[in-house]
């Protein structure tokens, strides 16, 4: 009997009266409020603008568990972070100065938790894993099952996956296998990738986004210069979960703070923050302008100069958003009235 007719003989059904009977544990939350257990995430950004400094520092957040950027992970978990190009030493470098950006790290935890295989500590002979072929996904496979790894980081696909062309669909088909194979074996997977040369979207056929529950773009910042350091605009372009003010568009900048502390510091863009000040007064809870900016933690000038430009970009109208206000206040009198 072949391999593949043993692994189709293996193959599992469930009836419905099953399924609705079944009691699933609760999937563990890797990194509040944006990556679970069995989840991958697709994270792409031009070259040079900070996207394995991110990286880096999400391994050891959830490795040694911490909060950065308004992430947290609540518990220390093992992290297989495979790189397919950087030095050893630049790597060893980076994770010592990155360690210090992440709020109440243990790293104790860190230090046994975050296990790395990178091509460039590799014997010259050694054939490095491939990510396009069936014997490369067993090699991470097999580190994945040795390390109880929870995470896989795979930073970055142009040097893990050997294959002809990006953009054609059919390329992708072994990436996409692989990654399902993660899910199947309840692990979360991080894939780093290039951007397109426009630098909107990321690089190669649009099949590659299918599997992933979370996508996000690291733009270029204008008028910031690679020399200054990571800096970007994080957009997230997909995400199938509730969004919260974590999971927000937002600047990004790795530097040094008053104390020379290195940090990673994050603000809402002006587009999001608008964003957010239109689903306020849509929720219909706020009586006035100035508890809307209570609520999101904007000055009374901010929510002004962001209901404007919603109501001239056409966000929301100037009669729903007076509407909306209303029915927050008729909201407020009714249920004082039930006292």
């Amino acid at each position: 009997m072949t391999n593949k007719t043993t692994r189709a003989a293996r193959l599992q059904t469930t009836t419905l009266g099953a399924l609705l009977d079944r009691q699933f544990p609760p999937r563990a939350v890797l990194l509040s409020p944006w990556l679970r257990s069995a989840e991958s995430a697709l994270l792409w950004a031009p070259t040079g603008v900070g996207k394995t400094m991110l990286v880096n520092t999400l391994a050891l957040a959830v490795a040694g568990g911490g909060k950065v950027a308004g992430w947290e992970a609540e518990t220390p978990r093992k992290v297989l972070l495979v790189d397919g190009e950087m030095h050893i030493e630049d790597l060893k470098e980076r994770l010592e100065m990155l360690k210090d950006t992440v709020e109440g790290i243990d790293m104790e935890a860190a230090r046994r938790n975050l296990v790395i295989l990178s091509r460039q500590d590799q014997q010259a002979d050694t054939r490095f894993p491939n990510l396009a072929d069936e014997e490369g996904q067993d090699a991470i496979m097999a580190r994945v099952r040795e390390t109880g790894a929870e995470l896989v980081i795979l930073d970055n696909f142009s040097t893990l996956a050997e294959v002809a062309d990006e953009n054609e669909a059919a390329a992708m088909n072994p990436i996409l296998s692989f990654l399902m194979q993660l899910k199947q074996a309840n692990v979360a997977c991080i894939l780093v990738h290039h951007a397109g040369k426009a630098g909107n979207d990321y690089r190669g056929s649009s099949k590659l986004a299918t599997t992933f529950e979370v996508i996000m773009g690291l733009k270029r910042l204008d008028g910031h210069n690679v020399t200054d350091g990571a800096a970007f605009e994080l957009a997230w372009t997909k995400y199938r979960g509730k969004p919260t003010a974590a999971t927000r568009d937002a600047e990004m900048h790795l530097g040094a703070d008053g104390t020379g502390r290195t940090v990673w510091s994050t603000r809402a863009t002006a587009s999001s923050e608008m964003k957010a000040v239109v689903e306020a007064v849509r929720s219909c809870r706020h009586k006035t302008q100035v508890a809307i900016a209570a609520d999101l933690g904007l000055s009374q000038t901010a929510v002004t100069r962001h209901k404007n430009k919603a109501i001239v970009s056409g966000e929301i109208t100037k009669s729903e958003w007076n509407e909306c206000l209303r029915a927050g206040r008729d909201e407020t009198e009714e249920q004082n009235s039930d006292f």
